[in-house]
C-alpha cells in the first residue's frame, strides 16, 4: 500500500515557495495559491482513484474556505493537521537571520511552550471539526518540528497517527512509546530534495554547507524529472 499526502498552507503565511507561485495552474487572474493547486491535484488523484491525507493548517480553513471546501468534501481526501498558523518567525527573528547573511525560513525551529502546544493542537483540530465535521485523527508537524511534549499533547487529544518521521528503512507503520502510530516518509521527499521557488542551486549549495535540509536521503537536491525516477525505484 502507498500513502500519498500533502501539506496545505495558508497564502497569507507567505512562505518562501508561496512567493514564487503564479496563475499558470488555474488561468484565474491573480497569483495561485497552495488551496488552489491542491484542486488540481485532487483532480489528478481522482482519475486514478487514489486516496489522499491533505495535513492542513487550520488558518487555511479560515481565510480560505470558500476554494477549500470540494476538497473537505471529497470522499477521496482524509484531513489531518498541520498547526494553526505554522509556528511563523518573529520579524526580529527574520533580522537574526539576514544579519547573518542567510535567506529566513519559513517556520520557527521549536514549536513553543507545553502551554502554547496545546492551545495550537486544540484550535487546529476545532477548526477542521467545525468546518468540516471531521474528527481529525493523523497529524504532520510543520516542518516536522515537535519536541519531547508533542506527541503526548496530540495523544490527549485523540490524534492516533503521526507522519514526521523521514526513514528509509522503515517502510510499515509502527507504535512509538507515546502512543501514536507513526507513518513514516520513506521516499525522497519533494520539498527539501527538489529545485524550485528560492531553492535554486546558489541556495541549495550554501544550505547544504551549513548542513540545513538534510534527512536520511542526505541533502542532495535534484530537478523534478531526476526527482521522480528515484521516487519510482524507491516505490
Amino acid at each position: 500500500m502507498i500513502c500519498l499526502t500533502g501539506d496545505i498552507h495558508h497564502t497569507s503565511s507567505r512562505t518562501n515557495d508561496q512567493v514564487y507561485l503564479s496563475k499558470i495552474h488555474t488561468g484565474e487572474s491573480g497569483m495561485d495559491t497552495e488551496v488552489k493547486i491542491s484542486n488540481k491535484f485532487l483532480e489528478l488523484a481522482a482519475e486514478y482513484g487514489l486516496k489522499i491525507t491533505f495535513y492542513i493548517t487550520g488558518l487555511t480553513l479560515k481565510e480560505e474556505w470558500d476554494d477549500f471546501k470540494d476538497i473537505a468534501r471529497s470522499p477521496l481526501v482524509e484531513l489531518g493537521g498541520h498547526t494553526y498558523s505554522g509556528i511563523p518567525l518573529s520579524g526580529c527573528e527574520k533580522i537574526k537571520y539576514m544579519l547573518k547573511g542567510i535567506k529566513p525560513p519559513s517556520h520557527k525551529s521549536n514549536y513553543g511552550s507545553i502551554k502554547y502546544q496545546k492551545k495550537d493542537i486544540s484550535r487546529t483540530l476545532k477548526i477542521i471539526k467545525d468546518k468540516t465535521g471531521q474528527e481529525v485523527v493523523s497529524w504532520r508537524s510543520h516542518g516536522y518540528v515537535h519536541d519531547e511534549n508533542t506527541y503526548k499533547l496530540l495523544n490527549l487529544f485523540g490524534v492516533k497517527f503521526i507522519s514526521d518521521e523521514i526513514s528509509s528503512n522503515n517502510i510499515k507503520p509502527y507504535r512509538i512509546k507515546e502512543g501514536l502510530i507513526s507513518h513514516p516518509i520513506n521516499a525522497i521527499p519533494d520539498h527539501d530534495h527538489i529545485f524550485h521557488a528560492h531553492r535554486d542551486k546558489a541556495f541549495c549549495n550554501s544550505a547544504k554547507l551549513r548542513g540545513y535540509g538534510a534527512d536520511i536521503f542526505g541533502c542532495e537536491n535534484y530537478y523534478a524529472e531526476e526527482w521522480g525516477e528515484l521516487v519510482r525505484k524507491q516505490v
